[in-house]
């Protein structure tokens, strides 16, 4: 197993895992392009784990910085290989967070689950992280 940073080449294998494990069905053109722009920014980090030269999962996670609470890194996205789950990828990956989170001075690592993961859920609980409240998650489309 191996954790490294992503890049543009594993645009197709990432679309592929989201349509997959995560059930985001976004174009792959799309996904290239946002890729691309992402692999510029040094707030963010997407960290690619591969067994055997495959894709088989990766996380996405930028800085979070509010002025009510301390410097967070936020992930905004995790999923691996459905084939691959229970392999320790995902907790690789949290931990290449983890690391990248301390290197940039973070008081700690924050995260949203959609109600329905369970699974994710107790993943998240079995590395330490604990669940600290509900809410409703909001959005409007403008483009």
């Amino acid at each position: 197993m191996i954790i490294r940073e992503a890049i543009l080449s594993d645009a197709e294998a990432l679309h592929t895992i989201n349509q997959d494990s995560l059930g985001y069905d976004y174009p792959l053109i799309k996904t290239k392009e946002q890729l691309e722009d992402l692999l510029n920014l040094t707030d963010n980090k997407l960290f690619i784990c591969t067994i055997d030269d495959q894709v088989c999962g990766y996380i996405h996670a930028a800085v979070y910085l509010t002025i009510y609470a301390p410097k967070m890194i936020n992930i905004l996205a995790l999923s691996v290989d459905t084939a691959f789950q229970g392999k320790g990828c995902g907790k690789e990956l949290m931990q290449s967070v983890e690391k990248w989170a301390a290197a940039t001075g973070a008081g700690g690592i924050r995260l949203n689950s959609g109600e329905e993961r369970k699974a994710a859920h107790h993943f998240y609980e079995h590395i330490g992280f604990a669940k600290r409240k509900n809410q409703a998650n909001y959005y409007k489309m403008i483009g």
